[in-house]
């Protein structure tokens, strides 16, 4: 419960002098506002959302643990699931479920990334199902030689520039940003490791603060995601690419 909503608090303003017009309505906003932010427990979130939070997100989760149904167990593993909830915040630990092939437990660093990625992937399409992303009852994973452990990993990308990995979050789009390519690389050979994931209908090789970089157009959300899951964090001529989604429409 926020301060000013506890009972008693009612008459604060008046009683120590402060402003009770538009002046106290602005402050209890931005009050109520750093209240949702203090309950992620990342400055980094707060920098990157000082705007205000996207659209259907309300800041105020705290539950860390996901679950994931709707599996295609044929084809996923802990890795791949690492890939695609690691663009939502750091990852814990996941464990796949042995009784139900299909689901899996994805436990985030905090609630709010828990509920970037419950907002995010929702409904998302992945090697032919379609993913149902809830907060678990279980607060988090219990360690166990059946639990895939990635909270020392290099591979979270929320180690560093998390302001920045926060902005970046988004809903599966049919494009994919590559960075760490290989400077020699070629837009044909580009191709060739992502065609087998779906069509690729167009690349743009480019570069970025002096780094190149790739983006992939896929015909549809569920190839791109699949070669994202498939691709990142893999080793392409001696360089470990890395993955995400871009809000671009075209290259």
């Amino acid at each position: 419960m926020a301060l000013l909503e506890q009972p008693g608090y009612g008459d604060a303003a008046g009683m120590f002098g402060y402003p009770t017009g538009p002046e106290f309505i602005l402050m209890r906003f931005a009050l109520l506002i750093t209240a949702a932010y203090s309950q992620m427990g990342n400055a980094a979130a707060m920098a990157a959302f000082a705007g205000g939070l996207p659209p259907g997100i309300s800041g105020t989760n705290d539950r860390c643990t996901v679950i994931v149904s709707n599996l295609n167990p044929d084809k996923i593993d802990e890795d791949k699931l690492f890939n695609l909830f690691s663009l939502y915040g750091n990852i814990v630990r996941i464990k796949l479920l042995h009784s139900k092939p299909d689901h899996a437990l994805v436990e985030m660093a905090d609630g709010f990334q828990a509920e970037l990625a419950v907002h995010f992937l929702k409904g998302a399409m992945l090697f032919g199902k379609r993913l149902e992303v809830n907060y678990s009852k279980h607060p988090n994973i219990t360690p166990s030689p059946d639990t895939r452990d990635y909270q020392n990993s290099n591979l979270n990308r929320f180690n560093r520039n998390a302001a920045k990995q926060f902005r970046y979050c988004c809903s599966p789009t049919k494009m994919i940003h590559i960075s760490s390519v290989p400077e020699d690389i070629r837009e044909e050979e580009i191709v060739d490791l992502m065609e087998e994931h779906g069509l690729v209908v167009s690349t743009k090789l480019f570069e970025a603060n002096g780094k190149k970089q790739v983006l992939v157009l896929f015909e549809t959300e569920e190839q791109a995601s699949e070669a994202l899951v498939c691709k990142h964090a893999t080793s392409v001529c001696g360089s470990v690419i890395r993955i995400s989604f871009s809000q671009s429409q075209s290259t």
